[in-house]
């Protein structure tokens, strides 16, 4: 649980740092002037940097869970492997 939950973190955080500096985000928007007697801006979300950033985060956030479960694989066989050794030392 701690895993995902802080791969998610780690990805959010620099999934969307790195997207904003690498993507280019174009905020786009369009203005009705006197429309029903009022002016309005609409502003709208770029969606190929929203797309693309939450792939960006999606796949970060996966890296990070794998890296991380191959460590904790690394260091379990590491354990069993000292334990072996030193449960033959104390037979010996």
């Amino acid at each position: 649980m701690k895993k995902a939950f802080f791969s998610i973190l780690g990805g959010l955080v620099l999934g969307l740092t790195l997207s904003f500096i690498l993507f280019d985000y174009q905020s786009s928007w369009t203005s009705h002037l006197n429309r029903a007697g009022v002016d309005q801006v609409v502003n709208e979300m770029d969606f190929d940097f929203v797309f693309n950033s939450s792939l960006l985060v999606i796949g970060i956030s996966i890296l990070i869970f794998l890296i991380w479960s191959f460590i904790d694989k690394k260091k379990d066989e590491k354990f069993l492997k000292d334990y072996e050794n030193s449960k033959k030392e104390k037979i010996n």
